[in-house]
């Protein structure tokens, strides 16, 4: 996911508690077509082959240490069963990956990108470290394109495991859940709570007030957060990539013959024109070349080493990196700066007095949904003067829900609803506003009419039921499934 120069913010501490994210009984299953000495095991670091797809004698090995650091299997058949149970482990995920490819059931950029940059640990002071994240995969001795792939592959396990308690009538039509999870739909109407709707109330005199008695709070709040109010220093550039592989030589020559050549002819005036014609950068290429602003810590060492060392309106000579040799163009520089408090004590004091005002109004819905005072909370949503929207139906496997975007904990609440529960019981979170929602309708085929009872999906959202369903649906893939394990890996 990273382009050639541009760094772009990931926190791929993902997973590092475990990469366990569904939980399913493991099933002794049978080897096919397996002898030491098989063509198979021939081609190399494959524990088990899929369908065709192999799983890696790596993946094998690190899951089987995940597994054993949290087991206290010191017998050799303790051993032996959790090598099976890691091979099962590892089959069910390829397995159900493989399903919800054949169902169109996909993970978008967007979301990998969300759930990584949900993880903290790779951040220092509020800023994610490119020196962490290097350090991680090394350990881990991944490449970025195979980790994101993991956590991609476990966003679909964890899809798919929500998709089919949605979507089932019982355990008994584990033959008609494809059609099921593709058929099925939920409508929901929503209030949306936003800071600017519930604080609309807050105006210049009453923040000019709070100001007054509350400026040390205004302060403390100011020194907290001085990175917010710092501009690092910055570069807007332009750049020109002869792209060539660092471990080929001869690619390198090449690149730097031809970087040489282009160089002899730049000015600042055809930059942008012979960056279009001769760039290998295929994200700034058609742009002219132009990345944009950006501080320290975005690009490659060698790269942002010359762009900050070179004066405005200036062409560097060829820089060599690991993608092969640019010619930077530096347009503009800007100096670190930091605002002072006077500039933004009035900011800063609207945002304490709405970010207390807007929780002191959610707590007052939280209350009135943890009581079900239905009643009350309509009145409360009249009084601030909103009204309900409604999504519409909508399947189940839609990445954007209408009217609210993406948003998974919103889909897992809408689809714990039905009409005995119409209300849900919490406040969903997206970005800086909070949704209330109430059940619509939900219908599991397209078909049929709405249905107005809806005990299935009550009943199936249960922890238990769920983790069985999901294992007997497993076994059904397996049944038709090319399976073949790598003999070694269970001895």
């Amino acid at each position: 996911m990273f382009e050639s120069v541009t760094k772009r913010r990931k926190n791929p501490f993902i997973n590092m508690f475990g990469w366990t994210l569904l939980t399913v009984v493991c099933v002794v299953f049978v080897f096919i077509g397996f002898s030491p000495n098989s063509q198979f095991l021939g081609q190399g670091g494959a524990a088990a082959e899929v369908n065709g797809e192999a799983i890696s004698l790596k993946d094998y090995k690190d899951m089987y240490d995940r597994f054993s650091s949290n087991s206290k299997a010191t017998t050799r058949d303790a051993r032996k069963d959790l090598q099976q149970n890691t091979i099962n482990y590892l089959v069910n995920q390829s397995l159900i990956v493989q399903k919800a490819q054949d169902l169109n059931i996909y993970v978008s950029d967007a979301e990998v990108a969300k759930t990584l940059l949900d993880i903290k640990p790779f951040y220092e002071d509020g800023v994610f470290s490119r020196l962490r994240y290097k350090q991680y995969l090394q350990q881990m001795r991944m490449s970025e394109s195979e980790f994101e792939n993991k956590v991609r592959d476990d966003l679909i396990i964890q899809k798919m495991r929500k998709l089919i308690g949605f979507a089932a009538k019982d355990l008994e039509i584990v033959d008609q859940l494809d059609e099921k999870i593709d058929q099925a739909q939920i409508n929901v109407s929503y209030v949306k709570l936003s800071p600017e709707k519930l604080t609309q109330d807050i105006n210049e005199e009453k923040v000019s007030d709070y100001l007054s008695k509350n400026e040390k709070k205004a302060v403390d709040y100011y020194n907290t957060h001085k990175t917010e109010y710092t501009q690092p220093e910055q570069v807007t550039a332009r750049h020109i990539l002869f792209k060539a592989s660092k471990d080929q030589d001869s690619a390198m020559e090449e690149a730097l013959e031809k970087a040489q050549e282009v160089a002899g002819t730049l000015t600042v005036e055809n930059f942008a024109e012979m960056a279009k014609k001769y760039s290998d950068d295929p994200g700034s290429k058609s742009k002219g070349g132009s990345l944009g602003t950006f501080p320290r810590g975005r690009m490659v060492p060698e790269f942002e080493k010359a762009a900050f060392s070179t004066k405005p309106g200036e062409i560097t000579k060829p820089i060599k990196s690991s993608f092969g040799y640019h010619i930077i163009y530096v347009e503009n520089k800007e100096e670190a700066s930091v605002t002072s408090f006077n500039d933004v004590k009035y900011e800063i004091a609207k945002q304490l007095m709405q970010e207390s005002s807007f929780e002191e109004k959610l707590d007052t819905y939280r209350q009135k949904l943890k009581s079900g005072e239905f009643g009350q909370l309509e009145d409360e949503i009249s009084k601030n003067n909103i009204k309900w929207q409604t999504t519409g139906f909508f399947n189940i496997t839609k990445e954007n829900i209408p009217g609210v975007g993406m948003s998974e904990e919103f889909l897992d609440t809408a689809m714990t609803l039905s009409s005995e529960d119409e209300y849900a019981k919490k406040l969903v979170y997206q970005g800086e506003s909070a949704y209330l929602l109430k059940f619509r309708g939900a219908r599991y085929d397209t078909a049929s009419k709405e249905q107005t009872q809806m005990d299935f999906f009550k009943n199936l959202m249960k922890q238990q039921k769920a983790n069985a369903m999901v294992q007997e649906w497993t076994d059904s893939l397996k049944a038709e499934a090319s399976i073949k394990v790598n003999p070694d890996v269970l001895r």
